[in-house]
């Protein structure tokens, strides 16, 4: 199918849009780790199911054990460390400026391939100072007191912290991701996307249940499956994200013409947000967010646009 990859971006965006809200309102009705810990748990059927029912199996019995590893770790970096930092962000300093932060994963990857021994291009740098850019205006505004009116100042910055991890987890686990995805001699057509899912989703789940069991804290989705509230949002979160979402960026990234303009699509997340979070908890935005958020996400545009 024609432009198959950036269709998957676009919807990848909307997703986000859709469980970042919803994973947001499940995280201050009961915290991000018991969200985390639910989410995994609450996917992980649901992808094997669809495995079953896309590709016909809801494991890549064919892979490598490094392809496996590599899109293992893809899943503990990206899956629990970062979005566990992520949902903390979405609790507490809510959606909007959640994503806008997050925006920066584009230049946390460009300097994860650095570290490769990728030089970045002139675009590249350009790009990277164009979304810092836009995300220091951003957070240089009025901060918004809608979604959280009791948010201290220490509470604030610590939720701008957690996005930024959250944002360096994306970045890592989609370059990961992405090489164990790659077609070579041993999988002539690459790894699956939506079974590349499943695995990332299976290491993750195991990560954040030793994790969760180190902190004494075995059963702490528990305190989602008490507040009804809480537990309709992560039903959806859970659909649009670690599901729909999840799938259709490995999509985008494995089955993408251009993977430059498919991950520019993916990210623009914060702008869809905008209006949406003005309606749906009346956020203030002023002008100087709504010009940072523009020129944040056409940082990552510009920037990916010329790793591609």
């Amino acid at each position: 199918m024609p432009y198959l990859g950036e269709i998957a971006s676009l919807l990848t965006a909307l997703c986000w849009l859709g469980s970042s809200l919803a994973f947001a309102v499940a995280g201050r009705e009961a915290g991000a780790q018991p969200l985390n810990q639910f989410r995994l748990y609450a996917a992980l059927p649901l992808l094997f199911v669809l495995g079953f029912v896309v590709v016909g199996q809801g494991w890549p019995t064919n892979a490598s054990f490094e392809r496996i590893s590599l899109i293992g770790l893809s899943g503990l970096l990206g899956l629990v460390i970062g979005d566990y930092g992520f949902f903390h962000a979405l609790a507490t300093i809510g959606p909007r400026l959640a994503s806008v932060i997050m925006s920066l994963w584009p230049a946390c990857t460009v300097g994860i391939n650095l570290l490769r021994g990728e030089s970045p291009t002139s675009g590249q740098l350009l790009g990277i100072g164009l979304t810092i850019a836009g995300v220091a205006m951003v957070l240089m505004g009025k901060r918004e007191g809608a979604w959280r009116p009791d948010l201290t100042a220490r509470q604030w910055v610590w939720g701008c912290v957690g996005a930024l991890v959250g944002a360096l987890g994306q970045a890592s686990g989609f370059v990961m991701a992405e090489i164990a995805m790659t077609e070579g001699p041993d999988m002539p057509s690459g790894m699956d996307p939506l079974l590349a899912t499943i695995v990332r989703m299976c290491a993750a789940t195991v990560g954040m249940q030793v994790l969760v069991c180190l902190q004494r804290r075995p059963f702490a989705m528990v305190k989602i499956l008490r507040n009804k509230k809480a537990l309709t949002a992560a039903w959806i979160g859970v659909i649009c994200g670690p599901v729909l979402g999840v799938w259709m960026s490995m999509v985008g990234a494995a089955r993408s013409q251009d993977t430059g303009v498919a991950s520019a699509l993916m990210a623009t997340t914060p702008i869809l947000m905008l209006p949406v979070a003005m309606w749906f908890y009346r956020a203030r935005v002023g002008v100087l967010s709504v010009i940072g958020t523009v020129l944040a996400v056409f940082g990552v545009a510009v920037c990916f646009l010329q790793q591609a």
